[in-house]
């Protein structure tokens, strides 16, 4: 089964900072990417709030209004819902998850022979790992800056960070590779 990581997200927010209302966990993903490396839809969180609330993973504590803007309910975690943090959380650490896996897809089915047209296919693979790798280290620079992604203050924040550039890094080195399969 795919895993429902805003549901994942969603709970572990929860657990990490208290009682929030909708728009503040989805801010809260907003802000940290999570719909791009986690898979988490702030688009899918209301629905998802819903269900969970009727489960009995989360209960509404209390509704505010604040100024002319709609009435919220904040939701708080339940135990059960932190017995569902655990699972889902060890099933996501747990687990290699299958994937899609464009890059390949799109070499295998590329419909090409002529190795100057599979040249040209890898080198813009290449440019948008190297672009992807210049993405993350000024997003390290300013996350230093900011202080959200020192060890020292998030070591779980920075750990995941490093493997993304480590993910990137391999696949520099698989082009290396590549390069001399593909020029064999």
């Amino acid at each position: 089964s795919v895993m429902n990581l805003t549901r994942l997200a969603a709970l572990g927010l929860l657990a990490d900072r208290g009682a929030r209302h909708g728009h503040q966990l989805r801010r809260d993903m907003e802000v940290m990417n999570a719909d791009e490396w986690a898979g988490a839809g702030a688009g899918s969180l209301h629905r998802e709030l819903r269900q969970m609330a009727a489960e009995g993973l989360i209960e509404a504590i209390r509704t505010e209004r604040v100024g002319r803007r709609p009435e919220r309910t904040i939701y708080q975690i339940t135990t059960e819902g932190r017995r569902e943090l655990a699972v889902l959380r060890d099933r996501a650490i747990g687990r290699i998850q299958p994937q899609t896996d464009a890059v390949a897809a799109g070499l295998i089915f590329a419909g090409l022979s002529d190795p100057a047209a599979l040249a040209g296919l890898l080198a813009l693979h290449r440019s948008a790992v190297e672009a992807e790798l210049e993405r993350l280290a000024l997003d390290r620079q300013r996350g230093m800056r900011e202080g959200f992604l020192q060890p020292a203050v998030s070591p779980l924040q920075a750990a995941a960070f490093r493997r993304s550039e480590l993910h990137m890094q391999a696949e520099l080195a698989w082009h290396q590779e590549c390069d001399e399969l593909v020029a064999g």
